[in-house]
């Protein structure tokens, strides 16, 4: 199997895992850094993270909308480069998700959200070529009562490849402490050590795409966006604090890291870069 198709399927089994989850946290930070002060050969990057939830129910019984918001700012750090770089230091992300949730007939249930985001420098102003949309429809069903069987489609630019992708997906519990999520977009493990802790391992993906404001050249080649995508593996550690407050600790490894500046669709710059520590923590609220 060549290299992009191995790519695309990873890509596929832990893509938007966010977007194929109601979950019941109203709202969260994150902080993310890959690499450090001794990585060499590396871009490194942080992200701050910031999303609000607000859920609605419907009369219609087990049905309900949500509307999220959610900021992020990347700060990348490419330590040597050409003098452009200096504008391509900072990023921003402001995007907004519509949720549908309905109760159908066997057992199913429609799960559908569009999500309309900028992820931009904001140099100068937005056009309509800057907006990105993410969305998704999937329909679930418990097949038994430790399985459950998920279906849809998806569609999505954040790893610079706007197409619709599949989704299918199977979560079981082999046992009261274990669960075990396979297929797309989800594919990890984790295990219920104590009542407020539970531990997991799992695959990720660290990705953006970045449009540009303002005009930015290259050896005569103009800039026009930035595709980041960093694959990798790690551990998690879930901690509840209070009865509505969580802690989330993720660490693990790289092990394909692609960035490069795009004109159009071809590629103008590209990094060559080596594979890195990977590190987030979080904190949210919920029900």
């Amino acid at each position: 199997m060549q290299k992009k198709h191995i790519i695309l399927l990873f890509i596929l089994l832990i893509s938007l895992p966010t977007m194929a989850q109601f979950d019941r946290e109203l709202a969260g930070v994150d902080y993310v850094r890959l690499g450090d002060e001794n990585s060499k050969n590396s871009v490194k990057f942080q992200k701050y993270s910031l999303r609000i939830t607000i859920p609605k129910r419907l009369n219609e019984k087990g049905s309900f909308l949500i509307n999220k918001f959610e900021y992020a700012k990347t700060v990348i750090d490419y330590s040597t480069g050409p003098s452009i770089l200096k504008d391509l230091e900072r990023f921003h992300t402001v995007s907004y998700t519509l949720g549908y949730r309905r109760s159908l007939k066997n057992n199913w249930s429609l799960i559908a959200m569009l999500t309309p985001q900028v992820s931009s420098n904001f140099r100068s102003s937005l056009g309509w070529e800057d907006i990105q949309l993410r969305g998704l429809v999937m329909f679930t069903k418990p097949i038994k009562p430790n399985l459950r069987l998920s279906l849809g489609l998806m569609y999505g630019v954040t790893t610079g490849i706007p197409l619709p992708l599949p989704i299918f997906s199977m979560m079981w519990k082999p046992a009261p402490k274990w669960e075990v999520n396979v297929g797309f977009p989800r594919f990890g493990v984790k295990y219920q050590l104590a009542p407020k802790t539970r531990l997991g391992a799992d695959l990720f993906m660290v990705g953006d795409n970045f449009t540009l404001t303002k005009d930015l050249f290259y050896t005569d080649e103009k800039i026009d966006n930035i595709r980041i995508m960093n694959l990798g593996g790690g551990l998690s550690l879930t901690q509840k604090l209070t009865k509505h407050l969580k802690l989330k600790l993720n660490s693990g490894y790289t092990f394909y890291r692609k960035f490069e500046f795009l004109g159009g669709n071809d590629s103008v710059l590209e990094y060559n870069l080596d594979n890195d520590l990977y590190f987030k923590v979080g904190l949210s609220v919920g029900l």
